[in-house]
């Protein structure tokens, strides 16, 4: 990753020259995602030079079954079965297609919610979700773009690449700290000086921050949050992360040297007749790709190719990550010459896929409002440590950053991204503040 020094001498800026004249805090940003890297750079460009970005997290949950009430899968397959049963000009056959419609629609929710089952899914706070107006845009040089242009005025002393986190030691007294840095092999002659944070890496360093912003995905927080963080989290901020859900949500992209579909053709979607009854959409391990909702065409095949984009989501995402590229391409292509009729389509010549699931940084693709959390939950979740009431200790020790922490925009890349802008924001204004108190202190 290229990177190059970013000025930030400018003394027209108060809070740029307050922080040269004051010792720098030392700040510590966990994750290199959107919400890190905007965080990085938003800290960068307003004075702040002693940051560092870490790009991995604690590789090492609990499941909150779903209620059955307050369920959108729920919900909507009681409403939308009773009219289609009681429709008296439908004949049973097409009542039966209806309902498999039901049952692909259903499929189809699951993969935008990134949910196992949209019975999973809280009806009540199915709306918390906001989608920004206006047109969507295909990026001509691909999403990674924007990854490149945010991190490439972030200096290279500040990227730590592949420096996995053991644990997070925030409230630490000055005592705290000269133990845990002996305890993990600090290597410095120096004694470090007082820092509420300590965070243990897995190669044994240990960055002292004033503050640390974690931006680790919900599903890496499930994981870990009990032994990542020390002391261990609040029981309501522990709950939020527990109550929330994420789950997996992959794409299947096979290419073709030639379309076998016709030029009118902009979706390929698999509606199982032997579904229509079916409360359930967990399937058995051998049958994980009857989770596939469908196969859609990229257009314009001038900038694709022959390309055909799939989706698939939970368990049976799992279980596909765990296949080989040739497994998953045999069986994608068995089950096109199945719902086209046309046995004569060939193997795609390249497959790509994701795995969001099995990657032990992500654990999961963007979350959602599980049944029985709500977006009093994200807010928690976001809220920073220690808790402003009734403490003395230094504010703003550890902040929380990443989709999951965006109350309007969560499972979005721009709500990571705006939510690192947020908490960088948190601590310009902290110090925004403290410089200003200092400077109209009255004279004794």
């Amino acid at each position: 990753m290229q990177s190059c020094e970013i000025s930030s001498d400018s003394t027209d800026d108060p809070l740029s020259s307050a922080l040269h004249r004051h010792r720098q805090p030392r700040i510590v940003v966990i994750g290199a995602g959107l919400a890190g890297l905007a965080a990085t750079k938003t800290l960068l460009e307003n004075g702040f030079t002693n940051v560092t970005l870490t790009q991995e997290f604690f590789q090492n949950g609990k499941p909150v079954g779903a209620e059955s009430q307050n369920s959108v899968g729920i919900f909507t397959r009681d409403v939308v079965r009773k009219k289609i049963m009681l429709d008296p000009y439908d004949s049973e056959s097409t009542k039966k297609l209806k309902l498999s419609m039901l049952q692909q629609y259903l499929k189809v929710e699951s993969c935008e919610s990134s949910s196992p089952s949209m019975d999973e899914v809280s009806l009540s706070e199915f709306g918390e979700w906001t989608e920004i107006p206006g047109a969507h845009h295909v990026i001509p040089a691909g999403f990674i773009k924007v990854v490149e242009i945010l991190a490439q005025d972030i200096p290279s002393r500040v990227l730590h690449l592949s420096k996995p986190v053991r644990r997070i030691h925030w409230n630490c007294s000055s005592h705290d700290t000269e133990e845990i840095v002996d305890q993990a092999d600090h290597n410095q002659d120096q004694r470090p000086s007082p820092s509420p944070v300590c965070v243990e890496c897995e190669d044994g360093e240990c960055l002292l921050a004033d503050h640390v912003i974690v931006t680790a995905s919900l599903g890496v927080l499930k994981k870990a949050h009990e032994t990542l963080f020390s002391p261990g989290l609040p029981l309501d901020k522990a709950q939020a992360i527990q109550k929330l859900g994420i789950s997996t949500t992959d794409k299947i992209f096979l290419e073709f040297a030639e379309p076998f579909w016709s030029p009118e053709c902009n979706s390929i979607q698999f509606v199982w007749e032997d579904e229509a009854q079916l409360d359930s959409q967990a399937y058995p391990e051998e049958l994980w790709y009857r989770k596939i909702c469908s196969f859609d065409v990229l257009y314009p095949p001038e900038r694709y190719g022959h390309m055909l984009s799939g989706w698939i989501c939970g368990e049976e995402a799992l279980r596909m990550e765990r296949c080989d590229d040739e497994t998953v391409a045999e069986i994608c292509t068995e089950l096109l010459r199945q719902f086209t009729g046309n046995q004569n389509i060939p193997k795609p010549r390249r497959i790509l896929r994701s795995s969001w699931g099995s990657n032990p940084y992500i654990r999961g693709s963007y979350s959602f409002t599980r049944v029985g959390s709500s977006g009093r939950d994200v807010e928690k979740l976001a809220e920073p440590l220690p808790y402003i009431k009734n403490t003395k200790a230094p504010p703003l020790q550890v902040l929380f950053a990443g989709e999951a922490t965006h109350r309007k925009y969560y499972s979005t890349t721009h709500g990571a991204l705006l939510s690192g802008q947020k908490e960088a924001n948190r601590l310009i204004e902290l110090y925004q503040y403290s410089f200003r108190a200092e400077t109209t202190k009255p004279n004794i």
